[in-house]
Order: structure tokens, then sequence, then C-alpha cells
């Protein structure tokens, strides 16, 4: 497979992805703040462009932390790279300059997608009935992800568009760690219930949560579900297993023996870190914000003879796609078809 066709169907994946976790975490917020008093407004706008990376994109723009201007920044706005518009063409763009690589209802579902969205009064959508347009979204990128997993064969084109997918997830879910919990949470306040539920429910996780635990919502068990669960298939853990074992069937050892040696390091600090002893139960105050270079699960500093450990480097999981990424093109361009030199 060309390096160049294998990068376009790795991008595919994140931006078919990103589009959905985007409407998801706009849906997810819109629905939060109707049972949460109007003076957490601008911080819930604020975190949700966190997660996203794109606070200080929006900052520059002087607009309000309310549903509608968000919502058109995240939808619509053509300046925007990471508007849900523009990752669904840019997914379109990728998967059209590989129509003799995909299926055709691979290409006819993300087309059908591309071409409704086009179609829609977005800006009415924003204003009027957002939940109707989030929900359409996630609806399409789902059945994209069906279409792609039932009609591909499991050959190096699929697997550079799962890895796409599985590195996008791995970004979201870890960032939504770090951000909303970057501050001291009482963990046994109703207000904390609250923000856990809403980021499981971002995560799409609330749900299978409650099925497999049969508890009510805590912190430990909500971060060790987030992070370690072997079954969910968006946890840390499951998207790097997969990650992991995407990049070993690529082909001969000397393509992403970097890559597979990092993904296995990232796979192993999460399946490995203390949870039990990092929380002490769950009854403690803990907040997030370590740096991606520092250790892995917890600073130095948040050790203490005088209690638990008070710091969680989500950060450093969130930032482990850029390090991935950094090595992907030297071994897409280790990859050939027959006799051919990528381009």
């Amino acid at each position: 497979m060309l390096a160049r066709l294998a990068e376009n169907m790795y991008w595919a994946g994140r931006y078919v992805e990103r589009a959905e976790n985007t409407a998801r975490l706009l849906d997810t917020t819109y629905h939060g703040l109707l049972e949460s008093p109007p003076a957490e407004e601008a911080t819930a706008w604020r975190d949700l462009l966190d997660v996203l990376t794109l606070g200080g994109d929006y900052d520059k723009s002087d607009r309000r932390f309310t549903a509608v201007p968000v919502a058109r920044f995240l939808v619509l706005d053509p300046d925007n790279p990471g508007s849900v518009r523009s990752a669904v063409h840019q997914a379109r763009e990728n998967v059209r300059s590989l129509r003799e690589e995909v299926s055709t209802e691979l290409w006819e579902a993300v087309n059908s997608f591309y071409l409704e969205l086009e179609g829609r009064d977005l800006e009415r959508d924003v204003t009027h009935q957002p939940y109707v347009l989030y929900g359409l979204v996630r609806r399409h990128c789902q059945a994209i992800s069906g279409v792609a997993d039932e009609t591909m064969p499991r050959r190096d084109g699929w697997r550079f568009l799962v890895l796409g997918r599985q590195l996008e997830r791995v970004t979201m879910t870890a960032r939504l760690l770090a951000v909303y919990f970057r501050q001291p949470v009482l963990v046994d306040t109703p207000l904390a219930f609250h923000d856990w539920v809403v980021v499981l429910k971002a995560a799409a996780a609330l749900e299978a949560f409650r099925k497999a635990e049969n508890v009510s919502v805590d912190p430990v068990g909500a971060v060790e579900y987030l992070l370690t669960d072997v079954d969910f298939p968006r946890s840390v853990q499951f998207c790097l297993t997969e990650a992991e074992e995407l990049v070993a069937d690529l082909g001969t050892e000397r393509i992403g023996a970097d890559t597979r040696r990092l993904l296995g390091r990232l796979r192993s600090s999460v399946e490995f870190c203390d949870l039990e002893a990092l929380f002490n139960g769950g009854l403690q105050p803990f907040w997030t914000g370590c740096s991606p270079g520092s250790p892995v699960c917890t600073t130095p500093s948040a050790r203490s003879t005088s209690g638990p450990p008070t710091s969680v480097n989500f950060g450093r999981w969130a930032g482990c796609d850029h390090a991935i990424r950094s090595r992907l093109p030297h071994h897409l361009s280790l990859l050939r078809v027959g006799d051919r030199e990528p381009k």
C-alpha cells in the first residue's frame, strides 16, 4: 500500500471519529446545562472547547461562551478546521482519493453524509434544534464505522482506517478526564456526581458503566472504567490494545517497530496503573494537570507520607497520539505496493 494512501486512510478514520466526538460533546454539554445553574454555563462551554483544544482559537474570535456561538464555531465555522463541517469535508476528500482502496458502500456512506450535511440549514439547526443535528451526525458517523467493518477486507487499508479511529478515541477520553477534573472536586457532593455523569455521557459510557458495575457513579469507578476496562470500546486501554495489534499486523518487523514499542509502553502504563492506591478509596479531592512529559500516573510531588496521591496524569495519555503520529510517516514510507516506491 502506498504511503500516501495509507496516510489518507488513517486521517479519514480520525476525521470521522472527530466529527462524532464533537457532536456528542456538544449534545452532552447542551443537555447537561439544563440541570445546572445558569452561572455554570460559561465554564461548561469553555471546558468543552478545552477538551477539543480549541479554547485559544475561540478566545481570539471574541464570542460569548453560550450555546449558539459555541455551536456555530464547532459545527459550521469555515475558519475552524476542527468544526464538524470541516471534519466531514476532510473525511470525504480522503476517502474520495481512496476509491480503489475502499468499498463502494463506504464511499456512499461518507458521501451521502457530506451531501446531507451540506444540504441542511446548519445555522437554523444550531439555533433552534441542535439536538437533532447532533444526533444526525452521531448516527452517520456510527454508520460509516459499521459499513467499514462490514464491507472492507482486513488488509492494510482497513487497519490504517481503524488505527486513526482508535488513536482519536484515546486522545478524546484522556482529554475528557484531564480537562474536567483539573481542579479539586469534592467527590461526595451532588455536583461531583453530576460532573461524573456528564463525563461518562460524553464518552458514551454511562449506560455501559452502569450495566457493568451495577453501582452508582463514583469517581474511582468512573476513572477505572474509562482508563482500564478491557471490554468498553472507548476506554484508553481498549483503544491502545487494538492500535498495538493493528500496527503489529501491518507487515514485516522493520515496519512500525518504534510505534509498536511506544504503544506497548503506553498500554502497559494504563493497564498497570494502581488506581486503588492513587485514590485511596476515592474519598479525597483530586485534580489533573500534569504535563505530557511527566511520569505516568502521578507526579513525585503528589506522593505524601500524610495522605494519598492527589494528582492524576491524564495529560500523559492525552498527548500520546502526537508522539505516535511523529513516527508514523517513517513507517508509512517503508510500505510498498509490489516494487513501486511510495510517492
